[in-house]
């Protein structure tokens, strides 16, 4: 099952619905215009004109109908053929992947199928889609969009430092320990709302884009710098992609110093 060969099959259909449906707004307009003009003679033509339009309508919807009906939407979501159609999809568009059983990160989202309801969420977004190629042309498009917005190194590592004394403080421990980046998010972004409008995903990516740029981006104007902490197993922290789709698990975040120098 594939729903392209759908696609294929409703194209010509879809076209003459189309069609049927010009021709039937045409006629209106014209039976209109006859009203307007008191042309009955010409409007009882175009009367029969529009009859029959409106049954060759009628009879290309039903076609468009039962040839979608034809296509099991349970089967292909919970015999896994939509999920393999949606990964060689993405490979063709070079999207990195990872994940398994219906859960798979395209960096910075976070693609969920569900297959009892038929459903695809892109982070917290319902896709209303089936269609394995268009949930991967949308997941690259909003990679290229992510690509292309500028990214204020300064400010984001700013409002990151200010995140990171928040934790030092709540922990009880010295502004210079090591505080989880998990940790900083959550008063990075405190409230509920917040972390809606700015999710965990969100914040990926802005760690992703802070972290290519290397140490000197994770030194304040004041001269304070810190450093990231990252995981070598690959089961704890952040995964980040750079440009090039280099991989990290980015850990921690850590001042290595507490005053500006000099």
């Amino acid at each position: 099952m594939n729903y392209e060969e759908l696609y294929a099959r409703l194209t010509p259909l879809g076209k003459n619905l189309k069609d049927s449906a010009n021709a039937v707004a045409r006629l209106q307009k014209s039976v209109q215009k006859n009203a307007d003009e008191g042309n009955l003679a010409e409007m009882k033509k175009n009367l029969a004109a529009f009859t029959e339009a409106v049954e060759l309508l009628k009879a290309r919807v039903s076609a468009y109908e039962a040839e979608t009906a034809s296509f099991d939407t349970a089967s292909y979501f919970m015999d896994g053929e939509f999920t393999r159609q949606l990964l060689e999809a993405c490979e063709e568009r070079q999207i990195d992947v990872k994940g398994e059983k219906g859960v798979y990160e395209m960096f910075p989202y976070r693609i969920r199928i569900v297959g009892e309801s038929e459903e695809v969420w892109m982070n917290r977004k319902k896709l209303a889609s089936c269609r394995p190629s268009f949930v991967a042309k949308t997941v690259k498009e909003g990679q290229e969009k992510l690509n292309r917005a500028k990214f204020n190194s300064a400010s984001f590592m700013a409002e990151l430092a200010e995140a990171y004394d928040t934790s030092c403080l709540k922990s009880g421990v010295r502004i210079g320990s090591t505080q989880l980046l998990t940790k900083i998010y959550r008063n990075l972004a405190p409230m509920a709302r917040a972390r809606r409008e700015y999710d965990m995903q969100a914040f990926a990516y802005d760690l992703a884009r802070i972290y290519e740029e290397g140490p000197e981006a994770w030194v304040l104007k004041d001269g304070r710098a810190f450093t990231f902490g990252t995981s070598r197993d690959g089961k704890s922290g952040i995964r980040v992609l750079s440009k090039a789709g280099t991989e990290s698990y980015i850990l921690s975040l850590k001042s290595l110093n507490t005053e500006a120098e000099g």
